[in-house]
């Protein structure tokens, strides 16, 4: 066997730096995101029923983004920064649509996109891990 200096084993712990520059990318990035999409669908001919599936799209994309970005800044621990950021979008965006837009979501609906959501963020906080090295 070899014969290993005294080296340790733990992680940097979980750098809540990391996941509030990652909520603020994904946040910049819905943003953005949100007029250029309106500028789209102000300018060209396509129909505001595709609307629900091109913003679930951007919400994704955003929780995702900000997840590589999150993780990609701490180092480590991906799948916990990814997460992180995710768990925070989604309050914060059901607190901005219950308190300022007045909208409710049933748990059907609300476990769903919990789901997705926390998916997004792990897969971006894996391949923001792997980014950073």
């Amino acid at each position: 066997m070899a014969n290993f200096k005294n080296e340790k084993t733990t992680s940097s712990p979980l750098s809540l730096n990391a996941i509030f520059k990652g909520l603020l990318a994904a946040l910049i990035i819905t943003v953005l995101g949100s007029a250029l999409l309106g500028i789209i669908y102000y300018v060209t001919s396509i129909g505001e029923t595709t609307l629900p599936l091109t913003s679930s799209i951007l919400y994704y994309i955003s929780i995702f983004a900000g997840s590589v970005l999150a993780a990609r800044w701490a180092g480590c621990k991906g799948l916990v920064h990814g997460i992180g950021v995710a768990l925070l979008f989604m309050l914060l965006s059901w607190l901005i649509g219950h308190f300022l837009l007045h909208t409710s979501l049933t748990a059907g609906v609300s476990l769903q996109k919990a789901v997705i959501s926390c998916l997004a963020g792990a897969v971006g906080g894996v391949l923001g891990v792997g980014f950073s090295r």
